[in-house]
C-alpha cells in the first residue's frame, strides 16, 4: 500500500463530490483506441495531463431524459452506494461531460422534443436532436480522492464501446480538454497522465478480458493513512 501525507492538525478533509468519467472505446483496423484529451493548464485539479472525459454530477443530471436505463449490472453496482435516481444521474453525467468537453454525442436521434431543462449543456445536447442512451454504458471502477487533497471526488469509471456510426461523429477541443484524439493503448504509454489514470487504464485492460464481467468493480480509496485497493461492493 502507498502511504499518503500526514494529516494537518485541525484540518477537516473536504467531502468527496460525486463524479463520473467515461472511457470511449472504438475498434479501428483491428486496433482498440480510446478518446482522451489534455486538461487545460488553467485547471487547479490535475492540470496539463491526459484524462478521459468526465466531471462532477450536476443537479440537472437528476432530471435529464434518456431513451433507456443503465443495464441491471451497472444499476446494481451503483445502487449499492446511492439511490436509483442518483445512480442514473451518475451515468447521465458521463454523457453530458463528454458532450461538454468534446462535443461528441452519446445517444440516438429522437423525433419528439424533450421537456425543457434549465441547463445549457443539456439544452445544446437536445438541440442536436438526440437523447442519451445508457443501456450499453458499463461501470468498471471507482476511485475516491485521498483526504489530503483540497478537491475530492468519488469518481465512477464507465466504459462505452462505440460502434462505427457513433465513433465517426465529429469531436473537438474545448476550454476543458485540448489536444483531444483517439489513442491506442501503445500510444497512451507516451502521454503524460496522473498515476490514477494510469491505474484505471490497467484496470480497464483487465476488465476488457472478461466475457462476462463480475458483479463488482475495482475500488481505490484511502483507509487510515494508506491506499486500499479492493472490490465494490464487497
Amino acid at each position: 500500500m502507498i502511504p499518503i501525507p500526514k494529516p494537518i492538525p485541525g484540518r477537516i478533509a473536504p467531502r468527496a463530490k460525486l463524479a463520473s468519467t467515461i472511457v470511449l472505446l472504438r475498434e479501428r483496423d483491428g486496433v482498440s483506441e480510446i478518446l482522451m484529451g489534455k486538461r487545460s493548464a488553467r485547471h487547479d485539479f490535475m492540470p496539463s495531463v491526459y484524462v478521459f472525459p468526465g466531471g462532477r454530477v450536476d443537479p440537472s443530471d437528476s432530471y435529464a431524459p434518456a431513451l433507456d436505463h443503465p443495464s441491471s449490472r451497472t444499476r446494481e453496482i451503483l445502487e449499492a452506494a446511492m439511490t436509483p435516481a442518483r445512480a442514473q444521474a451518475c451515468v447521465l453525467a458521463a454523457v453530458r461531460e463528454t458532450y461538454e468537453e468534446t462535443s461528441l454525442v452519446l445517444g440516438e436521434k429522437y423525433a419528439d422534443k424533450p421537456r425543457a431543462i434549465n441547463d445549457p449543456s443539456w439544452k445544446a445536447f437536445h438541440a442536436e436532436g438526440y437523447l442519451p442512451t445508457l443501456e450499453n454504458i458499463e461501470v468498471f471502477g471507482r476511485a475516491v480522492t485521498p483526504p489530503h487533497r483540497d478537491k475530492r471526488f468519488d469518481t465512477w469509471f464507465f466504459l462505452a464501446r462505440l460502434g462505427k456510426e457513433t465513433s465517426a461523429r465529429p469531436f473537438k477541443n474545448s476550454a476543458e480538454l485540448v489536444d483531444t484524439g483517439w489513442f491506442s493503448f501503445t500510444q497512451m504509454k507516451e502521454l503524460k497522465m496522473h498515476r490514477a489514470t494510469q491505474m484505471m487504464i490497467g484496470q480497464l485492460e483487465t476488465y476488457l478480458e472478461y466475457d462476462n464481467p463480475p458483479n463488482d468493480i475495482f475500488y481505490s480509496r484511502v483507509v487510515g493513512r494508506k491506499f486500499e485497493f479492493s472490490r465494490f461492493p464487497q
